[in-house]
């Protein structure tokens, strides 16, 4: 008897320990933020914020906001308390099961023995599927990585089935065994260029278990908040599960969640699942992602001349002398496709990279509205990595926003001049001719097809350093403050929630990154540089609790799926 009081005595303090650390931590309803700065686009000298029950209801100097002291305050002294961050074009789901496989990047690979190197360890170890999936192989970034050959593949994995994804994910390779899984011929090596191809092969991949992707998809929520975001654009539910868009809508709409959650459909998804009002709190789907070209570095924009006749282009791309990027097929099919989306309410987000892809996401859009006019439906366009002043200048007048993915500037601005020539890639991402011409600039990431890190596409905006410590059309940077609205107050109007959240101003949603420092006056080469002290979403902090705190039931499945 004294044996099992004791016991059950163990248990109640053990309970009562996981229940005091389960809890989430929790604001007033109503309190004073305060801080060394505070910013927004357009305010001037203030260092307080007044919220109410997840509102913000004023904002300027802490004296003036509380006169006789009755507020509750939180302080953040030294800090800069900015609108959340609001990343509008990433793939969580595809982030999270990619951030689980073999990692042969050139991010944290040098060379091609690197790489390889990273393969044969992996070929032994245990992964989330019976395959060896790698994901980041990279013939621009790493200076000597020549296209494996099926017999080194197969040297390393014979029978194990393997397929390495390039880091644009628009080129792969694979083993024999992985090519027979997948029911393609051997004939042209390991190097499966066609998009079919690629995804036959992914699909034959025996996905994890559903709980495995949806705790691996919480985590990535958390890494995004971490990151600095408290919203974020998903431009296509894409990733190994049967039912994507369930399952960000179950994640989306946890009252829990650290993040907004706005996605736009692929194609074939947008005929099964309706839209949902944008206006709804925490998830909705907006529209439909769109691809039209490709990658810039595999030869998959579609370009207005060809690409540079550089060892680059022949021997690491494999690309033909005259290579201009795909044949888009039939413009008329594809306009046709737009106004379709248009009519019913969708806001079309296309991806485009090439002059000639700008071309027909700017011809669809104008027959759209031409036919059925919708001065509050503003569609997108994705990328630009070579958009013209004069197209800039008419997605102004068709009210189209313009988002630039200026890391491939980060990564990959040494390299191109040797794909496009010095003219081209002076104008590469645009982004301050696009502020100029009065367009609604965005920047993003696109992960994963680079590292989550949005003071590093800060600093890249506004510096535009490459690589090698070389700037690139420095005509192109935006300023500090003009980067920042692009990733806050831009971001949300491209979404379609601006007035919502996106600016810290009476009446909006109380969402708020706190910064280590001020971004004004840091020094542009040191934007990195900066911290992420917390971020805030309606009013409350983000919910960064070990998911065996905050979601047990979730974990014993997980584990029960490990173990069974």
């Amino acid at each position: 008897m004294r044996l099992l009081k004791y016991f059950l005595g163990v248990v109640v303090v053990l309970s009562a320990i996981w229940v005091w650390a389960a809890r989430s931590d929790r604001y007033p309803d109503r309190y004073l933020l305060v801080a060394d700065h505070v910013w927004s686009p357009g305010l001037i000298d203030a260092d307080a914020v007044l919220v109410d029950n997840g509102e913000i209801v004023s904002v300027g100097r802490a004296a003036e906001l509380d006169t006789d002291g009755a507020v509750p305050r939180l302080e953040f002294p030294g800090k800069t308390v900015l609108p959340g961050l609001v990343e509008p074009h990433t793939h969580p789901i595809a982030s999270a099961l990619l951030g689980a496989v073999v990692d042969v990047s050139g991010f944290n690979h040098q060379s091609r023995a690197e790489v390889m190197q990273s393969l044969t360890e992996a070929a032994g170890e245990t992964a989330l599927t019976p395959w060896l999936v790698a994901f980041g192989w990279d013939p621009v970034k790493i200076a000597d990585i020549e296209p494996p050959t099926l017999a080194e593949l197969d040297a390393i994995s014979p029978d194990r089935p393997m397929l390495i994804l390039t880091q644009m994910l628009h080129e792969a390779y694979a083993n024999s065994a992985a090519q027979k899984a997948a029911g393609l011929p051997l004939s042209h090596g390991a190097v499966l260029r066609e998009l079919d191809e690629v995804n036959a092969a992914t699909s034959a991949i025996p996905p994890p278990a559903p709980e495995v992707v949806e705790m691996l998809l919480r985590q990535q929520y958390q890494a995004y908040a971490r990151a600095g975001f408290t919203t974020i654009g998903i431009t296509g539910a894409v990733g190994r599960h049967a039912d994507p868009v369930g399952l960000l809508r179950k994640v989306g709409q946890d009252s829990s969640a650290p993040l907004r959650t706005y996605l736009y459909l692929t194609d074939e998804q947008a005929g099964d699942v309706g839209l949902h009002d944008p206006a709804q709190d925490r998830f909705a789907i907006l529209g439909t992602k769109l691809w039209v070209d490709g990658s810039p570095f595999t030869g998959g924009a579609a370009i207005a001349m060809p690409y540079e006749d550089t060892h680059l282009v022949r021997e690491r791309l494999g690309l033909a002398h005259d290579h201009s990027g795909p044949d888009l097929g039939d413009p008329e099919s594809f306009a046709d496709k737009i106004v379709e989306l248009h009519a019913a309410g969708h806001q079309i987000a296309l991806h485009v990279q090439g002059e000639r892809a700008v071309d027909w996401g700017l011809n669809g859009f104008a027959r759209a509205q031409e036919l059925y006019p919708n001065p509050d439906l503003h569609h997108r366009l994705e990328h630009n990595a070579l958009i013209t002043q004069a197209q800039m200048t008419r997605a102004v007048d068709l009210s189209v926003s313009l988002g630039f993915f200026v890391d491939h500037i980060t990564y990959y601005g040494h390299r191109l001049p040797e794909l496009f020539g010095p003219d081209r890639a002076g104008r590469y991402m645009p982004a301050g001719a696009a502020q100029q011409a009065g367009a609604v600039v965005t920047l993003h990431g696109d992960h994963p097809a680079t590292p989550l890190g949005p003071l590093l596409t800060l600093k890249t905006a506004v510096t535009r350093l490459g690589p090698d410590g070389a700037v690139l059309s420095p005509e192109q940077a935006l300023s500090v403050e003009d980067a920042l609205t692009a990733m806050t107050r831009n971001a949300a109007i491209q979404l379609g929630q601006g007035g919502r959240f996106g600016e810290i101003a009476p009446g909006q949603r109380a969402d708020f990154t706190i910064f280590s420092g001020n971004p004004i006056e840091t020094p542009p080469d040191q934007l990195d540089q900066l911290g992420v002290d917390r971020t805030i979403i309606d009013g409350q902090p983000a919910d960064l609790r070990p998911l065996w705190l905050s979601r047990p039931g979730l974990m014993l499945r997980v584990a029960a799926s490990v173990v069974f």
